[in-house]
């Protein structure tokens, strides 16, 4: 727990990346693999959940403290932090007893209280308490509200964490790829070197390619037949997944979506043998041969299981624009323009109304590039993408290969009339 604490509050500290990223590696390298495991899985931005409420917190703090609740509330004012309150006014000096291991705080705390009776639940609560400092309070705190946040982003966690076991960025980032968890992972397998082939899972996705926003005029990046330009669809991103016999769609958040698009999951059974796409769902309006604004697909998002008789209430459909896979074979180094080819002969041979391709933009100039992109609000799309024909497939947001140039969001005059701290 104490590792933990002190990598938190050193990079809170730091407006630095590269000692946020030093941070991150050291404590790897010295973590023991029970708690550096737990540490992975809070810096990659998952949560443990809450398993009781501030107010029980707030509650018990002033039965042990002695404070009233009314100056608990009043400090929260001042301090603007809930769990640092707390942390503060508990009067437990230093813990007389061996400090205890993230692990152990998270497994046999946290992972319990939940089903706890109420009394019980402040035992244990107090009881913990007692064994950390405040600032390890602090952090404890965190975690039992579902409030942990590290001012680092997953990407920088997985290039420290390549750094530390030495393999590439993009191969950590398949490793981590999917809803691993530290019971069914560990850092020993993580950290593994390489050792040929990496294993791919059935139905594991490959770490998703991104593009930067393109803040320069569009004439800086040179010839313009260098760039494969498409639209810019307003959907959920997703890889199409087809191995083994098994189908599977993946969001771009490493959540696995296949229960929600149950037409999709048959064009992905559909697929030949082997095969990965990349490409957005959206929303699809038939009859006007176009998409449909992102709100349509919101009654799709939030659901475990979609049935078939609702799927005329928002038709859905892959618009794919990359082929990652074909037989089995990794394409992800191949020039964009031979993926395109691929992917082309693929949705020309499949023909499913439920499959679509991104069709490029076409523009003999940059000029009339931007007269396309101003075309983009009557297509209900966001504006291009541009991407190098030669560009090959790399995890996360590399410089250069691609980039998206938006329309501009509408604006509006307001006037402010009132302001809470």
């Amino acid at each position: 727990m104490q590792r933990l604490t002190e990598l938190f509050l050193e990079i809170d500290r730091s407006n630095r990346s590269s000692d946020k990223l030093a941070a991150i590696c050291a404590y790897f390298q010295t973590a023991p693999p029970e708690d550096a495991i737990w540490a992975l899985y809070l810096l990659t931005g998952k949560k443990l959940g809450r398993t009781v409420t501030s107010r029980q917190l707030g509650t018990w703090a002033a039965e042990v403290s002695g404070y009233p609740a009314w100056l608990i509330g009043e400090c929260y004012d001042v301090v603007g932090d809930h769990s640092e309150t707390l942390s503060l006014l508990i009067p437990f000096d230093q813990p007389a007893a061996a400090p205890a291991s993230l692990h152990e705080i998270i497994e046999d705390r946290l992972k319990v209280i939940g089903k706890l009776p109420p009394a019980r639940q402040r035992d244990l609560i107090v009881q913990t308490w007692r064994d950390l400092t405040a600032e390890q309070r602090f952090i404890f705190h965190k975690l039992i509200s579902g409030n942990f946040r590290m001012g680092v982003s997953a990407q920088s966690v997985i290039v420290a964490l390549a750094e530390v076991a030495g393999v590439e960025t993009a191969v950590m980032a398949h490793r981590l790829s999917g809803n691993w968890s530290p019971a069914k992972m560990t850092m020993q397998r993580l950290l593994a070197p390489m050792g040929g082939d990496e294993p791919r899972d059935a139905n594991l996705p490959y770490p998703f390619m991104l593009a930067h926003a393109l803040t320069e005029p569009p004439q800086t990046l040179g010839d313009l037949n260098d760039w494969q330009i498409e639209w810019k669809w307003d959907g959920i991103r997703a890889q199409l997944i087809h191995r083994l016999g098994k189908s599977a769609i993946w969001s771009r958040g490493d959540e696995m979506i296949s229960s929600g698009f149950p037409e999709l999951m048959e064009l992905g059974h559909a697929l030949p043998e082997g095969t990965v796409l990349d490409g957005e769902i959206v929303a699809w309006d038939e009859a006007a041969g176009r998409p449909r604004s992102f709100a349509a697909l919101q009654p799709r998002i939030n659901r475990k299981n979609v049935e078939p008789s609702f799927w005329p209430e928002v038709p859905v459909k892959f618009v794919a624009f990359d082929l990652l896979e074909v037989d089995g074979c990794d394409l992800r180094a191949d020039a964009l323009s031979i993926r395109r080819a691929g992917l082309e002969q693929l949705v020309g041979a499949m023909q499913r109304s439920s499959l679509g391709i991104s069709q490029p933009v076409p523009a003999s100039s940059w000029d009339e590039l931007q007269h396309r992109i101003a075309e983009s609000r009557d297509r209900a799309v966001e504006g291009v993408m541009l991407k190098l024909r030669d560009s090959v497939y790399r995890a996360g947001r590399p410089t250069g290969p691609w980039w998206k140039l938006k329309i501009q969001p509408y604006t509006m005059d307001a006037v402010l009339i009132a302001a809470q701290p």
